[in-house]
């Protein structure tokens, strides 16, 4: 009877177990993901991808090199013309600058369309330029400047891609957490029937006791067994669905044990009271929905460009400066100056300007279509913020009542096993009371499961899931 006493004592507490020397952390998931997770790797090569488009649409502005041979033979107008010219087009600017050097032979150079230069040849430089259409943005700068946005973008949906994996982690993180913390109290009250059990059966072989209570004792641990066999299963389907962000050095999926679990349930957290406009405008500086928003209107208007500049008409201007190396021409009869000046002035109009006036209006809809989305974003925002802002507070404050519940019930159970241990009660009520007691245990375990589910929901729309370490210290 006093062995049996002191089992009862031992095992009348409905804590669970701590757990082994190691935990996992928080860090080491977030790791795993920066470093494995296939959703941020693409996002990853998506970068380099946006990358290597922007160096693609570099080209029409890279150095070139251009040169020209031609020699007519068997010919009244046997002529030859040789040109080397350097070109570099500024994407900044409506400009090309060029340079060269050309020398002409014959007597009719012009007839291939060539140049007449001096006897040594001439060197030239020039400049070509938009006056009108083409001066602010053409087909090539916006290319280029919005494959610029779009590398800007990727970096951006990158952040996203975080942002959104790591809260679905840190969710299968403390689904894994609270599902641990389930097994190990219903493993607790199966140990505590089962050495009972077996102290309850010696003591029936001995005849201290009727049959019915190592029965109806029996009868608990059957229930027990299957509360821990469904609290088993759903703990493995939490390991599971874990195991996709945590990995190896090899990025192999590792599902994590029971023996990795916090020691320790995590505190229950509040949110410092702050005005709701600054919630709202923290959110959208972190939040890269928004940045990738700005990006994509910043395009929208870029095209806008382009499509005023099909509204005008193209006048295009070129300037060149030759000097000749000498004053005698290649062709006798044509007289040349050391140094001159060409210019040359190129207009042409649409008279419907359809193409621009469509762009123009299909722009004009898809920024304001873009801002309309924004807006709901941005509302959506607002009421979310605040419905969480109070679940967060809502959760923690029940914290308390569910503690001092909890306490009630371990208090009663400790009265009960009193009264077990003195004769004036019996293993039924007792049994019973075990029960409570850790059912008011898992009615805590929900309440921090519901506290920590609202802040992880609060913290994706602030943007601070992207950093969880920094957001959960509490688990490193």
């Amino acid at each position: 009877m006093n062995k049996l006493r002191g089992l009862l004592y031992l095992f009348s507490s409905i804590a669970p177990w701590g757990a082994g020397a190691y935990e996992l952390q928080i860090s080491r998931i977030e790791s795993s993901i920066n470093s494995c997770y296939p959703k941020i790797l693409s996002a990853v090569i998506q970068q380099e991808l946006n990358q290597g488009k922007v160096k693609k649409n570099e080209a029409p502005f890279d150095f070139r090199l251009d040169a020209d041979a031609l020699q007519r033979q068997g010919s009244t107008y046997n002529t030859t013309y040789q040109k080397i010219a350097l070109e570099k087009r500024f994407y900044g600017s409506p400009v090309s600058a060029y340079a060269g050097y050309d020398i002409s032979g014959g007597y009719t150079p012009q007839y291939d369309s060539a140049q007449i230069t001096s006897t040594l040849g001439r060197q030239f430089v020039g400049l070509k330029m938009n006056l009108l259409s083409g001066f602010t943005m053409d087909e090539e700068r916006l290319n280029l400047y919005n494959s610029m946005l779009d590398k800007e973008k990727s970096d951006y949906e990158l952040d996203l891609s975080r942002l959104l994996v790591k809260t679905e982690a840190m969710k299968a993180y403390m689904g894994w957490v609270i599902a641990g913390a389930e097994l190990q109290a219903y493993e607790k009250l199966l140990h505590i029937a089962e050495t009972r059990q077996n102290a309850l059966e010696k003591r029936f072989k001995n005849g201290d006791i009727a049959e019915i209570s190592v029965k109806e004792n029996y009868n608990n641990v059957l229930k027990r067994k299957m509360k821990v066999t469904s609290a088993k299963d759903y703990f493995n389907k939490a390991s599971q669905y874990l195991a996709l962000y945590y990995r190896d050095q090899r990025c192999n999926i590792v599902t994590p044990n029971q023996n990795l679990l916090p020691k320790t349930l995590p505190e229950v957290n509040k949110i410092p009271e702050q005005p709701i406009v600054d919630e709202v405008n923290n959110a959208v500086k972190n939040r890269p929905e928004f940045k990738i928003i700005q990006t994509q209107l910043q395009q929208i208007v870029n095209q806008q460009k382009l499509a005023g500049n099909y509204l005008l008409p193209k006048l295009n201007l070129s300037v060149q400066y030759n000097q000749n190396n000498s004053d005698t021409a290649t062709s006798s009869y044509f007289q040349l100056n050391q140094q001159e000046a060409v210019g040359k002035l190129n207009f042409s109009m649409p008279l419907e300007r359809s193409y621009g006036k469509g762009m123009d209006k299909e722009t004009e809809a898809s920024y304001r279509k873009l801002l309309n989305d924004r807006q709901l974003l941005l509302d959506q925002l607002k009421a979310q913020l605040e419905t969480l802002h109070y679940s967060v507070d809502a959760t923690a404050s029940q914290v308390d009542m569910s503690k001092t519940e909890n306490k009630l019930a371990t208090d009663l159970l400790n009265a009960e096993n009193r009264r077990v241990q003195n004769g004036d009660s019996n293993f039924f009520m007792l049994n019973l009371r075990e029960d409570n007691a850790t059912n008011s245990y898992l009615n805590y375990i929900n309440v921090i499961a519901g506290n920590y589910q609202a802040l992880i929901e609060y913290n994706f729309l602030t943007g601070n899931n992207v950093h969880l370490t920094k957001a959960y210290p509490q688990f490193n």
